[in-house]
Order: structure tokens, then C-alpha cells, then sequence
């Protein structure tokens, strides 16, 4: 089955007294749909390795958003 991905950036200024500032917000969302599976058992089993390897995914997945961010900022300078 197809996979899907989106990146929303948003980008606003902010004041709070008299200062300004610039927020960005950054949503990214993925969709991935494996499968046919020939019974339940294979379906679970590929579920349970892809909960265990959540936590690996989730800190590589920060890293490359930290990366990106940082080259954003630094087309500032």
C-alpha cells in the first residue's frame, strides 16, 4: 500500500512587551500501511517489531528535525 507524508511549516512574529519574536511551528505526519499479511500472526508479529523499535525512530527521527532546524537558522546569519 502507499505511504503518505506531509510537512506543514508555519511561521509568525510575536510581541510580548516590547520585544518581537518569531515562532515557527513545524508538523510533520507520515501514514505507512503494510501489508497484505497472509494471517494475524504475521501482521502482530511486524506490529510488535516496529512498537519495539519506537523509541530508536522517535530519537532518530528529533535528530534529523534538530538538523533541519539548525540549517534553517543559520541561512539567518
Amino acid at each position: 500500500m502507499a505511504d503518505t507524508m506531509s510537512i506543514k511549516i508555519n511561521v509568525d512574529t510575536i510581541t510580548e512587551g516590547d520585544a518581537f519574536f518569531v515562532r515557527m511551528e513545524v508538523d510533520a505526519h507520515t501514514l505507512s500501511i503494510q501489508g497484505p499479511f497472509p494471517d494475524l500472526q504475521s501482521a502482530q508479529r511486524l506490529k510488535a517489531e516496529q512498537l519495539a523499535a519506537r523509541e530508536k525512530v522517535t530519537e532518530a527521527l528529533k535528530q534529523h528535525l534538530q538538523q533541519a532546524l539548525a540549517t534553517w537558522t543559520q541561512h539567518r546569519s
